[in-house]
């Protein structure tokens, strides 16, 4: 980029102070310093940045040099105004679009620092008049200067907002992406439930909430009757439908502070916190009649479905989140026992029963 604006810029310069020199009737070795200085060096300037080590570094290192020159060619013509104007402003935009303030102090030091060496070389005078053609070329110059500049600076902003658009909308797919993944990791895919990976992520916390606020939670245990038969009849795809429409009627029935989880296969558990067991039973009882006095409706299948359920209390039954799921399983057995399609609550006596597949 340097390269391209140098090189223009450098052609403006030349032909600026060519027309001073041509004015002032300058020695030929002053020619060929002008030939050499904006013709021959931009060239070698952008082959030192190009194999260098460290190019930013190296091109900081060569408008200090630009700098240098410039202040020692002002000086050598006698400070003529326009071309000592556009000399220090075309140094010191460029460092200062680099490196900032610091830029522009460094260019100070490095003009001042040049000028001096002219002065003790040769006295320096003061001749600021130019021609009119000078001062239109030095016109020309600055504008050309600053319209490549303007035009790189709104490439490279143009490109830096295209950049920071394309990061944000990749930062907005990642988030979604780990919101899915969340979702995934928390979630039942099939019924949008809450896995068994997160049941035991959350009944110990409600659970230590209970016991805390001396309260009592029950946890219930369900499964649909005869699923299996249903699943080997109709297929995979009814069966599929069967869980997720028990999955909505259970969001349906239960509260904002009960939880619903899918358990494994057809079994479904759900938590009822600061609820007491009376509670929960009607309410168990309330939500297995309301499932099975409306058929289900499989594609163009319509099924009598009943639902067969397992209740333990905390502090009542068990007081560890192990020992309470137990219970329901075990009470959820006796229900299928005593012929399905009913509530059974845990009790004691079920401890010698062995379950077996439903």
């Amino acid at each position: 980029m340097n390269w391209k604006n140098r090189s223009l810029s450098f052609v403006w310069l030349g032909l600026a102070i060519g027309s001073h020199l041509y004015a002032t009737g300058a020695a030929p070795w002053v020619w060929a310093c002008l030939v050499l200085q904006f013709g021959l060096y931009p060239q070698l300037l952008y082959l030192h940045g190009r194999y260098a080590a460290h190019p930013s570094r190296a091109e900081v290192q060569n408008m200090l040099i630009d700098a240098a020159c410039f202040a020692i060619w002002a000086a050598a013509l006698g400070f003529p105004l326009w071309i000592s104007f556009i000399l220090f402003i075309g140094a010191g935009i460029n460092l200062l679009a680099f490196r900032g303030w610091l830029g522009g102090l460094e260019v100070l030091a490095v003009m001042a620092a040049a000028v001096v060496l002219v002065g003790l070389i040769q006295p320096l005078h003061f001749s600021p008049d130019t021609t009119v053609l000078t001062t239109v070329l030095c016109m020309c110059t600055l504008s050309s200067f600053l319209a490549v500049f303007a035009q790189d600076s709104f490439q490279r902003a143009s490109l830096l907002h295209r950049q920071r658009n394309l990061l944000q909308g990749q930062l907005v797919e990642i988030q979604a992406l780990k919101d899915r993944l969340a979702e995934q990791a928390e979630r039942d895919a099939l019924t949008g439930l809450l896995n068994r990976r997160m049941l035991e992520w959350h009944l110990p916390r409600l659970l230590a909430g209970c016991r805390g606020r001396h309260s009592s939670l029950v946890l219930m245990l369900l499964d649909i009757d005869h699923f299996k038969q249903t699943n080997d009849t109709y297929g995979h795809a009814a069966g599929d439908q069967l869980l997720q429409s028990l999955a909505r009627h259970l969001l349906q029935y239960c509260r904002s502070q009960d939880m619903v989880f899918r358990y494994g296969g057809d079994e479904f558990l759900v938590l009822f916190p600061d609820t007491s067991l009376e509670v929960a039973h009607a309410r168990a009882k309330a939500l297995c009649e309301a499932f099975s006095q409306s058929p289900r409706r499989l594609e163009r299948l319509s099924l009598p479905v009943s639902l067969s359920c397992g209740l333990s209390a905390f502090p009542l039954h068990a007081d560890q989140a192990t020992t309470l799921i137990e219970g329901a399983d075990k009470a959820l057995y006796q229900a299928k026992a005593q012929g399905r399609n009913c509530v059974v609550v845990y009790a004691p006596a079920f401890d010698v029963a062995v379950p077996s597949s439903a």
